[in-house]
């Protein structure tokens, strides 16, 4: 017997806690964080040029997984009892030279004010970009850039395939493997 299954749902866990960042605030926190030195706002502009990977994702980026020309991050959403799946990241060069200037940390963990021992959390980061955006932006929240960006490419017809492998979702099922161009090769 399931005790729950009787339990209705509440439909306030089922709507989104988004407001997508509009084209304007985008151009706002670009502004904001675009010229700040130091390797904190790297780390913003990294977030941003990659595409608002999920934070919880990027702060464990590892310093083996980064590349001149993308990094690994790992995709643990969606997948209970599965292990993470690896999400191979471009960098365009703005995101390549943010990498740089977050530099290598030399421990295991590229994001870092441990030298590499720990990774941040996902509060440090939201904290960086709070003290940096401060009352810029109403209601700022850093979740609200992966949704905006993803708003914003779709507005200028990006295709939802693209968007989903650049933003990590939507990639399981085979349905979403053959929607890949090239795939129906790998299917049969």
């Amino acid at each position: 017997v399931n005790p729950v299954a009787q339990t209705r749902r509440s439909s306030q866990f089922d709507r989104a806690d988004k407001r997508p960042f509009t084209g304007a605030e985008m151009r706002t926190y670009w502004q904001l964080i675009a010229d700040v030195p130091g390797s904190r706002a790297a780390v913003l502009r990294l977030h941003l040029l990659t595409g608002g990977q999920r934070v919880e994702q990027l702060v464990r980026l590892r310093n083996v997984d980064v590349d001149e020309d993308s990094i690994l991050i790992f995709d643990r959403k969606g997948r209970p009892g599965q292990g993470p799946r690896p999400h191979c990241v471009p960098l365009v060069p703005l995101a390549q030279q943010a990498v740089r200037e977050v530099g290598k940390t030399g421990g295991e963990f590229a994001i870092s004010t441990t030298k590499g021992k720990k990774a941040i959390s996902v509060r440090t980061m939201a904290g960086w970009a709070n003290d940096i955006v401060g009352d810029a932006i109403a209601g700022f929240q850093l979740k609200r850039i992966r949704s905006g960006i993803e708003t914003l490419l779709a507005a200028r017809g990006v295709s939802r395939e693209v968007r989903g492998h650049l933003q990590s979702h939507g990639l399981t099922g085979v349905q979403a493997r053959l929607s890949i161009p090239g795939s129906e090769a790998i299917a049969q």
